[in-house]
């Protein structure tokens, strides 16, 4: 049964106030999508690798083939995370507040704060590669800004010189230049880099192609369109899995391409408010969604990590 103690006695003009939370998601536009309705694994991608010309260096000579290695990447269906809450209707009638629609409003946040988990788990996590899908591929570790960059020794905080070697890891992989760019930063980050660009002259920012929103946001840094997301949120739980924190405790910030990032969507969400029969005056708030995702390919998707000493 649902706890409202917290809100017997309050109104709230009606409405009942969520918590502190992040409530929409903010990486579910900056991906690729796939349908994934009706099987247990699909193909995401089939890659075919780079090829030499072959040389026409006799007369009459032979054709030559010209070799070309193939890959296949797969994404698996997950278990639905869901949202389910109950609402007895005589605590509805003693807190004045329409429970039912603040949990909706409470189911909804979580299904969005699940799509961005999975999002960030595909990132981190090893892709499922080869012509049936058993081969696990996990990041590079040359996929990785290391914590030190932009400093003369030890752990850095975020800095300008580590979005650089960002940059220019997605350009050495080849990445088309209108692929649309995306770094994840939490608020610690964001300032960081905040910082550093007040600390020096207007024509750096400049040259950087520093963008800020109207309220002095950072929304974009060398071509990069910025996500805000709190990396450390224990709500998403990525940190738990070991994902988004280092064991030195490092914040791992992504950044990536629009295309290195597939998420499937099998269910994006199913949504019921029920009349429980077996109960007297109780209905149940339920919310559920079954998405997964996964880096397409290697050179895509990278990580820089920072200190926050």
């Amino acid at each position: 049964m649902a706890d409202v103690n917290t809100t017997a006695n309050y109104e709230f003009k009606n409405n009942l106030e969520l918590k502190l939370q992040q409530k929409t998601s903010v990486l579910w536009d900056t991906t690729e999508e796939q349908d994934c309705t009706g099987s247990e694994k699909e193909t995401v991608k089939d890659l075919l690798g780079t090829a030499k010309p072959q040389e026409a260096d006799e007369r009459y000579g032979d054709l030559k083939r010209t070799p070309v290695d193939h890959d296949r990447v797969w994404i698996v269906k997950p278990n639905e995370l869901y949202f389910n809450e109950f609402v007895d209707g005589a605590d509805q009638l003693a807190t004045k507040i329409a429970l039912e629609g603040g949990y909706t409003m409470a189911a909804m946040a979580t299904i969005h704060r699940a799509w961005d988990s999975q999002i960030l788990t595909g990132m981190y996590g090893s892709m499922l590669t080869g012509k049936d899908g058993t081969i696990t591929t996990p990041l590079a570790a040359g996929a990785t800004v290391p914590v030190t960059t932009g400093g003369a020794s030890g752990p850095q905080r975020m800095n300008a010189a580590k979005v650089r070697a960002a940059k220019v890891m997605l350009g050495q992989a080849f990445n088309d230049p209108s692929d649309k760019r995306y770094l994840a930063l939490s608020e610690v980050q964001a300032d960081d880099l905040l910082n550093e660009v007040q600390a020096t002259s207007g024509d750096y920012a400049k040259a950087f192609g520093i963008r800020l929103d109207a309220e002095g946001n950072l929304i974009g840094i060398l071509g990069f369109n910025i996500v805000r997301i709190e990396l450390r949120n224990p709500d998403l739980g990525v940190v738990q899995k070991g994902l988004t924190v280092t064991a030195q405790g490092y914040t791992r910030n992504p950044f990536w391409v629009r295309s290195g990032v597939r998420k499937g969507v099998w269910q994006k969400v199913r949504t019921a408010i029920k009349d429980q029969p077996t109960k007297v005056d109780v209905r149940s708030v339920f919310a559920g969604t079954t998405v997964a995702a996964t880096r397409t390919q290697a050179g895509k998707v990278g990580i820089i990590e920072n200190s926050e000493a």
